[in-house]
């Protein structure tokens, strides 16, 4: 296994922070807070330039060719998430890949290819994949009699009102695993924005009867895709987690060197340095466990277990390290003000999105059992 990053994700690596560099991250970090009750701030023009910025490094990009050696893969796409995770970025970039990542493994037609080089253009893609549970192709789903149409209801769905599309995937009546992409905005589609602890932009979605834009069809071995697909997005939200939980470190380790108690700076009391030190420990071992698991993925092994456990140990470490850095905030962590109660609250959902880590580790549980051997 060789988790080194090789140059051009290194290079990637590097855009991707100078594009959203330390002046542009507060503004990131604020783009998708909203109050509890009424309408937030008129955030859209934030918005556009974020997206361009993205667009600009070329991430809807990075999985778009069909021939393993012309794209960099899974692992440059978990240098993006996690760059995405520190700013605290919430928006529909990683469900657009993934979205993209779902249409390579469909067979070659007008209507994927369509949608392949409209993904490439910029459009964005909600995907109906964070509800909590760590199965959801298996939730349920109604097409049409013509086989034109989709009916479904989904909860916590990401940036529904900002993203072009939406992917659903489900399970019909008749045991039929579906996915269906749908235009955001045609007749039958309702969305309804829920009140959450993070203050993000999460959706009710409901579909009655609304036109499918196109039916997603693996090319082979349907179930064995979607099993990849989940621990793809396993993937990248643990490298999202992994980016989110260094974020708050940074953020900790500033507010330590500036808080100051009995004569001096707290970062210099080994107590509180004692408990960044554990913290950043826990970071890299999380960082080095979503590289694996992105590396196995990239060069074509079974990332299903790694996924797993990675975003198991990154969910944990987040909740972790937002609920320190607040607690050595103080009393300022805790204002609208200060950015420490921001990366607690998006810690606290983020890390549940996918499955709560008990979930999780209890559904690659049988992999692992797998891969002991035998007494």
């Amino acid at each position: 296994m060789d988790v080194t990053l090789a140059a051009e994700h290194q290079e990637l690596r590097r855009h991707v922070t100078e594009t959203l560099g330390d002046e542009i991250a507060p503004l990131i970090r604020r783009m998708a807070d909203r109050p509890r009750h009424g309408a937030g701030p008129d955030d859209s023009e934030i918005r556009a330039l974020v997206w361009q910025a993205l667009l600009g490094t070329g991430a809807l990009s990075l999985n778009q060719s069909p021939v393993p050696g012309d794209r960099r893969g899974l692992r440059a796409l978990a240098v993006l998430a996690e760059r995405l995770g520190e700013v605290l970025y919430q928006g529909p970039l990683l469900d657009t890949v993934l979205t993209s990542e779902a249409l390579l493994r469909c067979a070659p037609g007008p209507g994927r290819d369509r949608f392949l080089k409209e993904i490439a253009g910029g459009a964005s893609v909600a995907a109906a994949v964070r509800d909590g549970g760590v199965r959801p192709y298996d939730a349920p789903l109604t097409a049409g009699a013509a086989g034109d149409t989709v009916s479904a209801e989904r909860r916590f769905v990401g940036f529904a009102a900002e993203a072009d599309w939406l992917l659903i995937p489900g399970l019909t009546a008749d045991g039929v695993h579906r996915t269906a992409l749908v235009r955001r905005d045609r007749p039958g589609v309702h969305l309804r924005r829920h009140e959450e602890l993070g203050r993000g932009e999460l959706y009710a979605v409901r579909l009655t009867d609304a036109p499918v834009a196109l039916w997603l069809t693996p090319e082979e071995d349907t179930e064995g895709a979607r099993h990849e697909l989940i621990a793809s997005a396993r993937t990248l939200q643990a490298a999202y987690l992994v980016g989110l939980g260094r974020g708050a470190l940074r953020l900790g380790t500033d507010r330590l060197k500036e808080r100051r108690q009995f004569g001096g700076a707290l970062a210099r009391q080994q107590a509180p340095a004692f408990q960044l030190a554990r913290l950043a420990t826990r970071v890299d071992a999380a960082h080095l466990l979503t590289q694996q698991a992105a590396w196995e993925g990239d060069t074509g092994r079974d990332h299903r277990l790694t996924a797993g456990q990675a975003l198991a140990m990154a969910a944990e470490l987040a909740r972790d390290t937002g609920r320190d850095v607040l607690h050595l905030h103080g009393a300022h962590g805790m204002l609208d003000a200060g950015d420490a109660q921001l990366f607690y609250r998006r810690a606290t959902v983020e890390s549940r999105v996918l499955g709560s880590p008990a979930q999780v580790r209890a559904d690659v549980l049988p992999l692992l059992l797998a891969r002991r051997p035998a007494d």
